[in-house]
């Protein structure tokens, strides 16, 4: 499927707000033509899942991480509207990174953006993290019921909290053979205790799964594709 990718801004949630930069990806609507029309969608089109993708440490990373970008970029190929941004402090984004204390106002405000887009179904939110952005995701989430299932993909352990991820809704994990800030020995005690969450391990990738961005990314569409066709999930 054809998609189209623009960068946008948009605030983030709190007062003041910060400019926020990201990018916007989304089927063409043209490749829309054949689907089966949504009861009370514009132009008789289908509404369309969405996903929020979260980058891996501001220090380090940012929306361009190309994890972040394949994921976004094959999402929309599979019919989602998606959109990575920025975190404060990165990029062009405006303020200064605060370690996860004020970063889910940013994703607070990248949501309200996401559901305002055409064709966007507000029953159908993912929320998708790489590493610190996996932390990011788990704890948004637990506060927000508009988000129906969440994709971590190497969540840091030594974040990790006995409330982290504690909801019922959910939730696929996702970890390299050899994370070595996410090893499976490490997050399976963990994951024993949370409801509703499955995981996956990718073979031979380290935390940031760098050359192995493809795998990774089909064992997350392929889960999130499911997810957006079952109804009431």
């Amino acid at each position: 499927m054809d998609i189209v990718e623009q960068l946008v801004t948009f605030p983030s949630a709190g007062r003041p707000p910060l400019t926020l930069e990201g990018a916007l990806a989304r089927p063409a609507f043209s490749s829309l033509a054949n689907v089966s029309a949504t009861p009370g969608a514009p132009d008789g089109q289908a509404l369309r899942a969405a996903a929020l993708l979260c980058h891996p440490q501001p220090a380090t990373s940012s929306m361009d991480d190309l994890l972040t970008l394949t994921l976004a970029r094959e999402l929309a190929s599979a019919g989602l509207v998606t959109l990575r941004f920025n975190f404060r402090g990165v990029g062009a984004s405006a303020g200064e990174q605060t370690d996860g204390r004020l970063e889910p106002l940013d994703i607070a405000g990248a949501i309200e953006f996401l559901l305002t887009q055409p064709l966007v179904n507000a029953e159908k939110l993912c929320l998708i993290g790489h590493a610190f952005g996996a932390y990011m995701v788990l704890a948004y989430a637990a506060h927000d019921p508009r988000v129906k299932t969440v994709v971590a993909i190497s969540p840091p352990i030594f974040r990790v909290t006995a409330e982290l991820g504690q909801f019922e809704r959910p939730k696929l994990f996702v970890t390299g053979e050899f994370d070595e800030v996410s090893p499976r020995h490490k997050l399976e005690p963990w994951l024993e205790r949370l409801p509703s969450r499955a995981l996956r391990v990718v073979s031979g990738a380290r935390h940031l799964m760098r050359g192995h961005e493809e795998t990774a990314a089909g064992t997350v569409v392929k889960y999130v594709t499911r997810w957006a066709m079952t109804p009431g999930v």
